[in-house]
């Protein structure tokens, strides 16, 4: 079994995927092999479906769980067994997609008002400023600001790509608070050992605020980058433009954000409008 699993880990460094991905698929796969006993003989249809049923029956794994799963035995299979994957017909996975939980803007800034100290605050509005993942905003270098353009580099953001977003003249001058009063090296946000600052530090610095703040809505440190979307797009943004801060590969994904400002807006029927404006 660990032949297979160094391959497998061999194979997911040749296409590229993040440290993360490759922890996450190869995590999965000894889980698969472990099951399965794939030493002995490679699983079938029968198995794998069979396996899939196991986690969501005993295990209760979510739909994008099984998904992710399923996404990594067949990388197994294709990649390092050099199988058919089609010939197994393996039913795809669908994944319901909800509309992302967001903040109101006096919800957003109650919060960042309520942030414990400087750092908390620092990192907190940069997350909400520019629209970053959590595991972005640990990762910010201060060689990554760009004053005069105003503009932050995200390096090796979801899908391992680099891009640009915004950086706000108020989110700018916090940071130049918060860098005369930490002295950062490296890293600008940095913890105890010099390494980036932990992502579970940051969502407890965040859930302390929203205490602090009174705010009760429900959500975690990823609605800060939800509510960025959101208001980008109230203030009169350009949705092609926010798929490019958000580093979002597929427009599709971008346009959740459209259909929240649809809910929120009130719907008129085009026969109540023909008659309201042709008094």
């Amino acid at each position: 079994m660990q032949n297979i699993i160094t391959r497998f880990q061999r194979d997911l460094n040749l296409r590229g995927y993040s440290p993360k991905t490759c922890q996450v698929y190869t995590s999965q796969i000894v889980q698969f092999l472990q099951h399965t006993n794939l030493s002995e003989k490679i699983p079938k249809a029968e198995e794998l479906k069979d396996y899939l049923y196991h986690l969501v029956s005993e295990h209760h794994l979510s739909n994008s769980s099984l998904k992710q799963t399923s996404s990594a035995i067949k990388y197994l299979y294709t990649q390092t067994l050099g199988l058919s994957w089609e010939s197994l017909n393996i039913p795809n996975i669908k994944v319901k997609r909800k509309l992302p939980v967001w903040y109101t803007a006096n919800e957003v800034h109650s919060i960042l008002d309520n942030a414990k100290n400087l750092k908390h605050k620092t990192i907190l509005t940069l997350i909400y400023s520019s629209g970053l993942r959590l595991s972005e905003s640990v990762n910010i270098k201060i060689s990554d600001v760009y004053r005069n353009q105003k503009r932050l580099l995200v390096r090796q953001g979801k899908g391992g790509k680099d891009r640009y977003t915004i950086l706000s003249d108020r989110a700018l001058k916090l940071l130049e608070q918060y860098w005369l009063a930490y002295k950062p090296t490296t890293y600008f946000f940095q913890g105890r050992d010099g390494n980036p600052y932990s992502p579970r530090s940051c969502q407890q610095a965040f859930y302390l605020a929203k205490e602090r703040a009174g705010v009760t809505r429900d959500g975690g440190i990823h609605g800060l980058r939800h509510s960025f979307a959101t208001h980008y797009l109230e203030n009169g943004g350009g949705i092609f433009q926010l798929q490019k801060f958000l580093g979002h590969k597929n427009l599709t994904t971008t346009l959740v954000y459209a259909h929240v400002l649809e809910e929120k807006n009130e719907i008129i029927s085009p026969l109540d409008y023909y008659y309201e404006n042709s008094k």
